[in-house]
């Protein structure tokens, strides 16, 4: 089903194209990043604005009120604020989104780099290269907690790999980076075997994340 917008100060390209289309619902600036940070899982407003260094308070709560309108983001409540997660629609765009990370990053930059990535940036990354990881990927399910200065992602390494911003329950096994190595593994300018620092629980299911991320494994 179409979602259409209800807004009246929408800009469109007024155009029968359906890449038009898409852009007149993420085409403005600081949207598709949003998406970004969702898709790296739920966020609460100001885990957003930390993970989008430079954007303005107001100017962040107008986009999250028109994607809220446009079906793209729905907001939860949960304890004193609220938790922001895409819609269905909204996590449609991720594999366009990963595909155009992949272009960004043959394409390089246009200026100096000021911010790191943000954690739910990493996940999506991190998600991005998995599932592009085909045979390397185990078939049988491990469920791994990745502590990066501090912060955290759980990856469910198998077929079907997720990456998201939290903690994990009881993981097979728990592993370190620090954000510099990971961003030097995403970028293919470091090797996986010399990222990851196993902490504890099963071995052999860092050896194969390791592995699914281009790594060597013992």
């Amino acid at each position: 089903m179409a979602v259409t917008s209800e807004t009246s100060d929408r800009k469109s390209y007024e155009q029968v194209c359906p890449l038009a289309s898409a852009l007149d619902f993420v085409g403005d600036r600081w949207t598709i990043l949003i998406v970004r940070e969702l898709l790296g899982g739920p966020a609460r407003f100001q885990e957003l604005k930390v993970g989008l260094p430079g954007v303005a308070t107001n100017l962040l709560t107008e986009r999250l009120r028109r994607m809220e309108i446009d079906g793209i983001v729905r907001r939860v409540d949960a304890g004193t604020s609220g938790l922001y997660t895409l819609t269905e629609a909204g996590a449609g765009i991720r594999t366009a989104l990963e595909e155009l990370g992949v272009w960004g990053a043959r394409m390089g930059r246009v200026g100096p780099v000021i911010h790191q990535r943000s954690i739910r940036a990493i996940a999506m990354a991190m998600h991005a290269v998995l599932v592009r990881a085909a045979d390397a990927l185990p078939s049988e399910t491990n469920i791994i907690e990745l502590e990066i200065d501090g912060e955290y992602l759980e990856i469910v390494l198998g077929p079907r790999p997720i990456v998201t911003a939290r903690t994990s329950t009881l993981p097979d096994a728990r592993v370190a980076a620090s954000t510099s190595a990971i961003s030097s593994l995403l970028l293919g300018e470091t090797a996986a075997d010399r990222v990851f620092s196993h902490i504890s629980g099963d071995e052999r299911a860092t050896r194969r994340l390791i592995a699914a991320l281009g790594g060597a494994a013992a």
